[in-house]
This record gives C-alpha cells, sequence and structure tokens, in this order.
C-alpha cells in the first residue's frame, strides 16, 4: 500500500498544496461497510447513523507529522475539533485510547508523538491507517455495527481496515 498521488490528492483537495506544518484538515472518515465514526461514553464507536442521529458523526481533524520526515505520510488523527487525539497504548497488544491532547501541540516531538501518529496509505481508493508506534497494527473497526474502534494486525473478516476518507470544507 503507499499511493503517495492519493495521498497528494488528499492534501490538495483539503485546501493546501504545501502541506505546511500546523494546518488541520478536516475529513469524514467512515468503514467500507459504511459505517460512521461517533462518540459514545468516551469511546469512539463504529455504527450505522440514520437521520436524525447523523449529526452524532465525527468529522476526523488531521494534521501531518513533519517530525517523522517525509515518508509513509504520517498524520495524527484526532475528532472534537482537534482536541482529543487517537494513540496507541504502551504494552501489548496495543489499545486504541482518545486522549485529551491538541493535534498541534504533538508534532513538534518524534518520540512523544510516535504513539499519536499513523503511517497513512491509500489503494483503490481506500485507505488504511498503520501505527508508527506498533508497525503492523492497523486502525480497525468490527465487522459487527457499534462496536468499538479498535487495532488490529492480523485483520480478517471480523475487522475492517480499509476506509473512506473524504475532506470537508
Amino acid at each position: 500500500m503507499g499511493n503517495s498521488q492519493g495521498v497528494e490528492q488528499l492534501a490538495q483537495s483539503a485546501g493546501n498544496e504545501t502541506w505546511a506544518q500546523g494546518v488541520i484538515f478536516k475529513s469524514r472518515l467512515w468503514d467500507v461497510n459504511q459505517k460512521s465514526l461517533y462518540l459514545q461514553n468516551n469511546e469512539l464507536i463504529a455504527g450505522y447513523l440514520q437521520a436524525p442521529n447523523s449529526a452524532l458523526e465525527e468529522k476526523i481533524f488531521w494534521i501531518r507529522n513533519r517530525a517523522f520526515g517525509q515518508e509513509n505520510f504520517p498524520v495524527i488523527l484526532s475528532i472534537q475539533g482537534g482536541k482529543s487525539s487517537l494513540a496507541c497504548s504502551p504494552g501489548t497488544p496495543p489499545e486504541l485510547q482518545l486522549e485529551s491532547v491538541n493535534i498541534t501541540d504533538l508534532c513538534k516531538d518524534k518520540e512523544a508523538s510516535t504513539r499519536f501518529t499513523f503511517f497513512m496509505s491509500n489503494k483503490d481508493g481506500v485507505w488504511r491507517f498503520e501505527s508508527a508506534a506498533h508497525p503492523g497494527w492497523f486502525l480497525c473497526t468490527s465487522s459487527k455495527a457499534n462496536e468499538p474502534v479498535g487495532l488490529i494486525n492480523n485483520p480478517g473478516s471480523s475487522h475492517l481496515v480499509d476506509f473512506y476518507f473524504q475532506p470537508e470544507s
């Protein structure tokens, strides 16, 4: 995986051709089974949101993590306007956590930002997000509805690692 052209197109359509440091992009993220992300009891959940519940969908705020250089398109993902960032817990197996850290504060220090960083790749219009802290572990949703978003290193039919990722203005 790793279509840099797809990532550059995403950045351009998000309104910034230079990927300047500190620029926060806003996107819609949903899995290939059409499950949207929403917050429930401080946990990120993937489920089918029908109107009027569609307003509960969390938008993803993301920033390029330049501390990692140009390779692999490192990004930091956040919800709630960039105030609650997705992080990989230390330990084995890693777990996805939400932490009250502003994404613009994270990309100053590579070591401190590693557990918040995901390598974003595109293939055939779908996106994957691999943990920088835990190579081989990917952001995933359950094949069942209304289950927490998590991390998996051996995707199968019970978990989805492919997402649609659409910039919003």
